[in-house]
């Protein structure tokens, strides 16, 4: 199986976990999100051992880890837990808008030829972070998902900032005509 191919079917299983999380079967969710982004970490090492690594394979990957956050996002707002917690209306933008800012600033920066790694809640830590509170849905209760939104909002958006600023500091002086 190509690079590609498991890619794709890491999106596929993301999909699948996203159904289960919206239907309120957070551990069942949970597992097939687990698998998915399992699929999404070892896309990159086959490319790499088969020689088939490019630039097209890496904003292909890119773009699919955005549309999984979207499902597994949206699943929190439009499934059970966004509809015994209606606050969710207001922190799954607030989450999903700071762990894009995280990944943009990154690809932003990179274009730019600057290195922008830094940060506290990067992708690992925010997936971990979101798994451990499906966990604790589905063994607990769905309050667990609203105090893992708040954790995950400001450690993403934290973590925008503290790219924006290295970023701003590694960028200051340098023109765009120079490159």
């Amino acid at each position: 199986m190509g690079p590609f191919s498991v890619t794709t079917l890491g999106l596929l299983v993301t999909a699948v976990a996203a159904w289960f999380i919206w239907d309120g079967k957070f551990i069942v969710g949970v597992a097939f999100f687990i698998f998915g982004s399992i699929l999404d970490a070892v896309d990159g090492e086959i490319a790499r051992r088969k020689n088939l690594a490019s630039k097209a394979g890496a904003v292909f990957d890119s773009c699919c880890d955005r549309i999984g956050e979207v499902l597994v996002f949206g699943a929190l707002l439009a499934g059970k837990a966004g509809e015994t917690h209606h606050v969710m209306v207001y922190l799954v933008p607030v989450a999903l808008g700071g762990s894009f800012m995280v990944s943009y600033i990154r690809a932003r920066a990179e274009g730019l030829n600057l290195s922008c790694s830094v940060g506290v809640f990067t992708r690992m830590e925010r997936l971990v972070l979101l798994m451990a509170g499906l966990v604790a849905a589905g063994l607990w209760d769905t309050r667990a998902l609203v105090i893992t939104l708040i954790v995950l909002s400001a450690g993403s958006w934290f973590t925008a900032g503290q790219r924006f600023a290295k970023v701003f500091r590694d960028g200051r002086g340098i023109s765009l005509d120079k490159e």
